[in-house]
């Protein structure tokens, strides 16, 4: 390369030439910032022998403490702790009374756990397509309809919002629940509304790679006092109990009901007490970061990226591309890879539906949703095609992940690698 050439007119890594980005890169978020703070926290927890949330030696209650704070984070009056993201769900779709013979809308682009909850709550997934930004399309809601819909289930993907004025106004037209599954987009932004808050129900997930933290866990958020209460009990068993010291528990009062242990333990409340605090100034990395990347790449020659769009993707986690078909997004993606840019086709550019347990309606036993004709006496059918705008957008879309802690240099060679890839497949 003769003196003055610009970096991205050096030879491909593919062809032989030098990676751009030839270091490990920090993808994580919260845990990212797991220190002294967490291991106090916990070492607290360890030292009081009571690592359950509702009884011990000296119990600290450290899971009421971070639903507090995060209630406070997110202005809400309720948020219940739970065992994993998708625990979350489960209460969520238990919480607003969701079972067999309800059908759900939920985005053909989603984490398959969304899928999961659904029917693991016996009531029937219905397949919508995404738009450009891989989030639930409103347009399509009306055609999904059926009969027996009774929720609309958007997915926050990657730190973007889905449209959810539209989303809200149809399904108050249609007297529908609406449960957000904000997994991937903990702390964004719908406009001036937290993701999760917008809906009936807010579920979120707190895995290693989430914007905060534990490891596993997850927490439902609410405005609803009877959905918070059915969906607490349910996590405890159903609520009114007997427990084993020959005491009746019963936490939230009113009728009980046979349920299951979906509860968050001390040690996950202490480490997420810590994160919730250091949420603000991750999403503002995120925000930085990402609108870095995004600038830099915007308008070069052979990349095609959606409009921003503020009110939805100020804290997106990464940044979307569009390749003219599947052929050349697959080119494009091994061509970046080899350049040690994080990119990868979204999903591995399949519908969640794609998966041979969802096309097939594998369940580890039978009856509902698939199997009891008196809940649901017309089947429903999976296949390939059914969502053909979405199988469309998914092949030629590569997606660039950035994280809150890359360091500028990290920044600079991936918008390189990019840009490099981008100048020899124009």
């Amino acid at each position: 390369m003769t003196s003055g050439t610009p970096p991205w007119q050096a030879p491909l890594a593919s062809a032989g030439g030098t990676p751009s980005v030839s270091r490990p890169l920090n993808r994580y978020k919260g845990a990212a910032l797991i220190g002294d703070d967490e291991k106090q926290a916990v070492l607290e927890v360890l030292d009081s022998q009571s690592l359950f949330r509702y009884y011990g030696p000296r119990p600290l209650f450290k899971v009421a403490a971070f639903e507090q704070g995060f209630a406070a984070f997110l202005g809400v009056p309720h948020v219940l702790g739970a065992s994993s993201g998708t625990a979350a769900l489960r209460l969520g779709l238990a919480g607003l009374g969701i079972g067999p013979g309800d059908d759900v809308l939920v985005p053909a682009v989603t984490f398959i756990a969304s899928v999961g909850a659904i029917v693991a709550s016996r009531a029937r997934p219905i397949f919508v397509e995404v738009d450009e930004y891989m989030q639930l399309d409103p347009a399509d809601l009306e055609r999904r309809l059926t009969p027996r819909t009774r929720a609309i289930m958007p997915v926050h993907l990657n730190g973007i919002c889905a449209d959810m004025g539209p989303i809200m106004a149809f399904a108050r037209r249609h007297g529908l629940r609406v449960i957000e599954d904000a997994a991937q987009s903990c702390g964004s932004f719908y406009g001036e509304q937290p993701v999760g808050t917008i809906g009936d129900v807010g579920c979120f997930s707190f895995q290693l790679e989430k914007n905060i933290t534990s490891g596993e866990g997850g927490a439902l958020v609410t405005s609803d006092d009877e959905v918070f209460r059915r969906a607490a009990i349910y996590s405890d068993q159903g609520g009114q109990f007997w427990t084993s010291h020959a005491g009746v528990r019963d936490n939230y009062g009113g009728q009980p009901v046979i349920g299951e242990n979906l509860r968050m333990n001390e040690i996950t409340g202490a480490i997420l007490g810590c994160q919730v605090a250091k949420l603000a100034p991750i999403l503002e990395r995120i925000e930085r970061n990402t609108g870095i990347v995004r600038a830099a790449l915007d308008g070069v020659e052979g990349l095609t990226l959606p409009p921003r769009v503020p009110q939805r993707d100020r804290h997106a986690l990464g940044v979307l591309l569009y390749a003219a078909d599947a052929e050349q997004a697959t080119a494009l993606v091994q061509a970046l890879q080899a350049e040690g840019v994080p990119a990868a086709k979204v999903y591995g550019g399949q519908p969640v539906y794609a998966a041979r347990q969802i096309l097939n309606q594998w369940t580890i036993a039978g009856g509902c949703p698939f199997h009891c004709r008196e809940a649901f006496p017309e089947p429903v059918r999976y296949e390939m095609g059914m969502c053909p705008r979405t199988e469309d957008l998914l092949g030629r879309a590569v997606g660039i992940g950035v994280g809150p802690f890359y360091t500028e240099e990290d920044l600079d060679d991936i918008i390189t690698g990019v840009r490099k890839v981008a100048w020899h497949m124009r």
